[in-house]
């Protein structure tokens, strides 16, 4: 009775070893996966900003902004006689 009992003990400690092992595992592969995934993201963050600075950059460039002046607003570049020279 007493080596059926120990064996029991034995058998109830394996097998909690193991089920937290397992769980171990499965918590270690679930935050491979989430940490794969926030990767990623950054990744898609990074490329999305460098072409916003990219975009920043074109709608500062002077063409563009001369361009849409003249296109958008009907601006031009003053006639001679509307240039005003001050002392």
């Amino acid at each position: 009775m007493k080596l059926f009992r120990l064996c029991a003990i034995i058998l109830l400690f394996v097998l909690i070893a193991g089920i937290a092992h397992v769980r171990v595992d499965f918590k270690r592969t679930q935050t491979g996966y989430a940490l794969t995934r926030l990767r990623r993201e950054i990744l898609e963050m990074e490329e999305h900003n460098r072409k916003l600075k990219l975009e920043i950059a074109f709608l500062k460039s002077p063409g563009f902004l001369e361009d849409k002046a003249i296109k958008e607003f009907g601006l031009r570049h003053p006639s001679v006689k509307q240039i005003v020279f001050l002392p």
